[in-house]
C-alpha cells in the first residue's frame, strides 16, 4: 500500500483594471508552461463580458458549459472544465458563453473550488 502525499494548490490571479494589457496571453503562456512541466493546470477565464482565453488556446469549439452553470448547479464542475487535447494536464474554465449579465457573490464564486 502506498501514501499519496497530498500536493500543494497555488493560485495564481492575473488581473487590472485596465484593458488591452496582456492579461489573457499572460495567463495562457504561464498556464501553459506550467501544464508543459507536468502540473495540473486549471484556468478560469472570470472575464464575464468578453472572455478570449478559449480562443487563445484554440478551445473556443468546445465550450459547452461555464462556471455559470456549475453555479447554478445545472452541471458539474468536470463537465466545464474543457481538457486541452495537447496537454491533458491542462483544463480551462470559461464564466461565461456570451455577453450575459449574472448576478455573481463572493459566495457563489467560492463554490466553484
Amino acid at each position: 500500500m502506498t501514501l499519496e502525499t497530498p500536493q500543494e494548490t497555488r493560485v495564481l490571479v492575473i488581473t487590472s483594471g485596465k484593458g488591452g494589457v496582456g492579461k489573457t496571453t499572460t495567463t495562457a503562456n504561464i498556464g501553459m508552461s506550467i501544464a508543459r512541466l507536468g502540473y495540473k493546470v486549471a484556468l478560469i477565464d472570470a472575464d464575464i463580458g468578453l472572455r478570449n482565453l478559449d480562443l487563445l488556446l484554440g478551445l473556443e469549439n468546445r465550450v459547452m458549459y461555464t462556471a455559470m452553470e456549475v453555479l447554478e448547479g445545472e452541471c458539474r464542475l468536470e463537465q466545464a472544465l474543457i481538457r486541452d487535447k495537447r496537454w491533458k494536464n491542462l483544463g480551462l474554465l470559461a464564466i461565461s458563453k456570451n455577453r450575459q449579465r449574472y448576478n455573481i457573490t463572493s459566495k457563489k464564486y467560492a463554490n466553484v473550488g
